[in-house]
């Protein structure tokens, strides 16, 4: 290839490449659900060997978001102190966010539960330590940082609450993996309106509890901790699925 073509081709690619972007920025700003799940390469390596679905690489995904997000928060807070930095990394954070859950938030099992949790955690946490970096601009008493602590406490506590009343629920759903004497082994999603990690768990057997059944498992909940599954509740008959947990037509 000579010069001229060399000159005709990055030509070319200037030519595209406004469209090209303005492609790729409206893609990111308006997004649309997708029909392919995303890669999530970091989630796959830390879970790498455990048998887990797109549900839950995409739930832990969006704990890694959020725990960076914090992070760079915490860093910016106790180290430089300028309001304008965290808005810096806020607006690309909340961006991302909501791109993210429109984008896949389909592969989610429940969507929603997720959605206002990140949302409303996020919000809390920006809103937190915007209101404490201009409060360190502020130079006030002691007493006042007291005051301020109690309030994100308040609205922590009161968001809890709730989503807990929203969304909270004592049940979920499994699929039986394994059937031993009189106990079942049971693979359960995470499930954030359960508030129960995801993994496998072995319960008391229940007649036509068999292997790839769908089953109901009612959860004990633990204050500040993830709950516990206690028992199934029901089984439900013709669903043998471990990518849903919503149980079908016939029960038992």
């Amino acid at each position: 290839m000579n010069l001229e073509d060399h000159l005709y081709q990055l030509g070319l690619a200037a030519e595209r490449f406004p469209k090209y972007l303005k492609g790729k920025v409206k893609g990111f700003l308006i997004p649309t659900p997708s029909n392919n799940p995303p890669s999530l390469r970091l989630s796959h390596r830390i879970i790498k060997g455990k048998r887990f679905t797109i549900h839950e690489l995409i739930s832990l995904h969006l704990q890694l978001c959020f725990v960076t997000y914090l992070a760079i928060n915490f860093v910016i807070v106790f180290l430089t102190g300028t309001p304008l930095y965290l808005l810096a990394v806020s607006i690309p954070y909340f961006l991302y966010l909501r791109h993210f859950l429109i984008r896949y938030g389909n592969f989610l099992i429940e969507e929603k539960p997720y959605r206002i949790f990140y949302y409303g955690i996020s919000a809390i946490s920006f809103l937190a330590f915007l209101g404490y970096s201009l409060l360190e601009l502020a130079s006030p008493e002691i007493y006042h940082y007291y005051v301020y602590v109690g309030i994100i406490a308040l609205a922590v506590l009161l968001f809890r609450h709730y989503f807990k009343a929203t969304f909270g629920r004592d049940y979920t759903y499994g699929t039986v993996e394994e059937v031993k004497g009189d106990m079942v082994r049971v693979f359960i999603h995470d499930d954030m309106a359960a508030n129960i990690k995801p993994g496998f768990y072995w319960l008391p057997a229940v007649e036509e509890a068999e292997p790839g059944r769908v089953v109901k498992v009612l959860v004990e909940d633990r204050t500040f901790r993830s709950a516990r599954p206690v028992r199934i509740l029901e089984v439900y008959l013709g669903q043998s699925s471990q990518s849903s947990t919503e149980p079908k037509e016939e029960t038992e």
